[in-house]
């Protein structure tokens, strides 16, 4: 679960399910004190439901001729902007549209006055396989003044669209994942950063004639996903009154960011590619039970300029999926500036545990090829998981004793060793279960040595301390490893 959060407003949700109200002078001209147009929705379906569509689905172009119907399918997509009030009755039954220029020509999309939304669809399938049963954002609730809002900004170089996430404290909703009659269930809060009143995240959508880029925006505040369970078909938690814990980020500095799509266009070559290009630093994320957490303290990744990408379905007539390849990785940084235990909350901080970074990866030419495929055999659902690194990999280990505010200083004690890592192969699947989730070794292998492992400052080395080889280790297949809640 990068991270950013961002949806896009409702402006267009207006169905026949909908009814529009009559719009005055005075309202149109309420809009950050200009003219502008407000839009006020009622809903007058008996459910709340705004859109409906049994089906969504993506056909990628047969461009090799191999006659094989590649594509990804959402079924049975809903929309919903009330909730039960346990009653019989709905809450929530309206929200509002405003349309706005601003005075440097930026066109501002804002929905607010929401009391709750719910996003769901029904199977997502590739090549006529099932994935998953069902996935749903439940219950979205709007707090305060929190509003969605779409930017068309009137730029020099053209213009670009931004998505704003606004949640005012008390902001959450709940997710649901359905997977062979096992779901996977949590409970999601936006909390505002300290000193503000509101969480905010942001996207910037630009386009040209060869594609489109994705750039992340600001993020100011948490957002944590708590209460994480699995449920049986009765929604009975499967562990009792145990669960898997809550896991959250925030405090998120994006220094550059993005992501660039556009038609796989090499001769022969079907689906997309891009680049990906990364510096970024989280300020906190952490893994909590109970009233303790564990805390990753500024944790970055930077990849040192792009790295490039391709993506592309699979339908042979025996497996389906998602197959895809990462190339130019050659100085890519991993960096977790503290590690630190804390108070359910984040009070009472201890000091840190260390530093740790993986850096300067290098394929040195090389490349990672993933496949993701959907699971054979009728009425089963999860995923396989296939990985390969060809070539030679190599990264520069770092554990630094530092203190959190200063976490890469020069002069810490250090443990530092190049890892050179080659024939690196992973193939495993993923399952839900009633027993935890179920994670299986189809095969796994590689050949690694740790060199030039030294200890002590950067000013008073003890020399090398050794070296460790492994070759071809490799685990079996039908190992598996299975999480689930303490008992």
């Amino acid at each position: 679960m990068t991270t950013w959060t961002c949806f896009i407003p409702l402006a267009v949700l207006a169905m026949p399910s909908v009814a529009l109200q009559p719009l005055s002078e005075l309202s149109m001209a309420q809009v950050t004190g200009q003219s502008g147009l407000t839009v006020e929705t009622t809903i007058n379906h008996a459910q709340g439901d705004v859109l409906t569509a049994a089906e969504f689905r993506f056909t990628e172009a047969d461009r090799t001729g191999d006659g094989q119907d590649e594509y990804l399918a959402l079924e049975n997509i809903l929309v919903r902007a009330t909730q039960d009030d346990g009653n019989g009755g709905r809450v929530g039954d309206s929200f509002v549209t405003t349309l706005d220029v601003s005075a440097n020509g930026d066109l501002i999309i804002r929905t607010s006055d929401m009391d709750f939304l719910t996003l769901q669809t029904g199977k997502v399938v590739m090549g006529g396989r099932a994935l998953f049963e069902s996935v749903a954002i439940n219950d979205w609730n709007f707090a305060g003044n929190s509003f969605i809002e779409t930017t068309v900004l009137n730029e020099t170089d053209g213009a670009r669209i931004r998505y704003r996430t606004v949640m005012e404290d008390g902001s959450g909703l709940g997710f649901a994942f359905s997977e062979d009659g096992v779901t996977f269930t949590s409970d999601v809060l936006f909390k505002p950063a300290s000193g503000n009143s509101a969480f905010v995240s942001e996207v910037f959508l630009s386009g040209g004639l060869d594609g489109v880029k994705l750039e992340f925006g600001e993020t100011q505040g948490s957002f944590e996903i708590n209460n994480i369970t699995l449920r049986n078909a009765n929604g009975d938690n499967l562990f009792g009154s145990n669960d898997f814990g809550d896991v959250g980020y925030g405090d998120i500095d994006v220094v550059s960011g993005y992501m660039t799509i556009q038609a796989n266009d090499a001769a022969g070559a079907e689906g997309i590619r891009g680049s990906i290009a990364s510096n970024v630093t989280i300020g906190t994320a952490f893994y909590r039970t109970g009233d303790q957490r564990i805390n990753f303290r500024n944790a970055a990744i930077n990849t040192n300029g792009d790295i490039n990408y391709q993506l592309d379905f699979l339908n042979n007539g025996f497996a389906t999926g998602l197959e895809g390849v990462i190339d130019g990785v050659s100085d890519v940084d991993f960096v977790v500036g503290a590690l630190t235990l804390s108070n359910g909350d984040g009070s009472d901080e201890s000091v840190s545990m260390g530093a740790y970074g993986i850096e300067n990866l290098n394929f040195n030419g090389g490349s990672l090829e993933v496949g993701l495929y959907t699971l054979g055999g009728q009425g089963s659902q999860g995923l396989r998981l296939d990985s390969n690194l060809s070539g030679k990999t190599s990264f520069d280990l770092t554990i630094k004793d530092s203190p959190i505010d200063d976490p890469f200083n020069s002069s810490a004690p250090a443990l530092t060793a190049e890892v050179v890592m080659q024939n690196v192969s992973l193939s495993q699947t993923v399952d839900q279960t009633e027993k935890g989730l179920h994670i299986g070794i189809v095969d796994a292998s590689l050949d690694a040595s740790v060199n030039s492992i030294q200890l002590g400052t950067g000013a008073n080395y003890q020399g090398q301390t050794g070296r460790v080889v492994i070759n071809n280790l490799s685990m079996q297949p039908g190992s598996y490893l299975r999480v689930q809640p303490l008992q």
